[in-house]
């Protein structure tokens, strides 16, 4: 077969892929990038008024408000969260008695649908008829004293954060994965020169772990810049705005002010975040032999 022939039939199973992708992700993003300077609304069609939409969103205090706890959360989720799951990977590579139960058990809640689990810890942390009131009852002091976790500002924010930064198996999964790839040769060797197990994990498995650290940090921090419905089903940005995040602060102009125009806009500040994370976090884990040969 000719080369000319090859290409053809390249161009032929790409194609497509490509035109699921202009249908599904391509379109889509020109629409929002479009009406996002445009007085849009759901009985009226676009018409632009350059960067008005911009200038309101970023005057409003709430918007403020939104962009610092995204970020907050995008911290908390790349450090603790993504470092919980590679202790996990740690412990379960060397495969202590019970570790296939253990990983079983501790990879259940990533199963379970995130607005699900939303439910459940509302259900399990009310204060009239859940898990704190027996508890209260049983050391003996007055239910009336029960905080409500997810409609007082002060503890708001650190109950959602609760209620998925321990679930890290995803990641747990992807160490695991990546420690599998390791030669056992290389642990061999150590071990014959004396390596204990914690130097083993020091001098040989973490090291190996930057890349596959920095990938497991990109999607933590993705995921938490487009986290709507764990949020919504439990707080719905509030009480006030102290578990606002920009996707629920964009679902709220989108219903309560009908204005898909604005809403766009935060949708195309919330894809600007994303590219931006992104870019850092890559370039905090570039390898020194990559950033040699750019």
């Amino acid at each position: 077969m000719s080369i000319k022939n090859k290409k053809k039939w390249i161009v032929l199973f790409i194609l497509p892929c490509m035109i699921l992708f202009c249908l599904v992700y391509a379109a889509p993003i020109i629409m929002v990038l479009y009406t996002s300077v445009c007085d849009y609304t759901v009985s009226t069609s676009p018409k632009p008024t350059g960067l008005e939409n911009f200038r309101q969103i970023f005057s409003d205090p709430s918007f403020k408000v939104s962009i610092i706890n995204t970020l907050r959360w995008v911290l908390i989720q790349s450090t603790f969260h993504v470092t919980l799951g590679l202790v996990m990977a740690l412990v379960l590579h060397r495969k202590p008695k019970g570790w296939k139960i253990v990983r079983t058990a501790y990879l259940i809640p990533n199963i379970v649908p995130t607005a699900a689990t939303g439910v459940m810890f509302t259900l399990l942390l009310n204060p009239t008829f859940g898990v704190l009131k027996p508890v209260y009852e049983f050391l003996g002091l007055n239910t009336r004293h029960i905080v409500n976790l997810f409609g007082n500002s002060k503890y708001a924010f650190w109950t959602v954060t609760a209620t998925w930064v321990f679930y890290s198996g995803f990641n747990t999964i992807i160490f695991l994965a990546e420690m599998g790839a390791i030669n056992k040769e290389v642990y061999e060797a150590a071990v014959m020169d004396g390596a204990t197990p914690w130097q083993l994990d020091k001098y040989i498995t973490l090291p190996l772990m930057k890349n596959i650290f920095g990938t497991c940090v990109v999607l933590a921090s993705v995921a938490m810049v487009s986290q709507f419905d764990i949020i919504y089903m439990t707080t719905k940005g509030g009480p006030g705005t102290s578990t606002l995040n920009l996707p629920t602060y964009l679902y709220k102009i989108m219903t309560l002010e009908n204005n898909y125009g604005k809403a766009n806009a935060v949708g195309v500040i919330q894809i600007a975040l994303g590219l931006v994370l992104v870019i850092l976090i890559r370039r905090l884990f570039r390898d020194k032999n990559e950033m040699g040969e750019v």
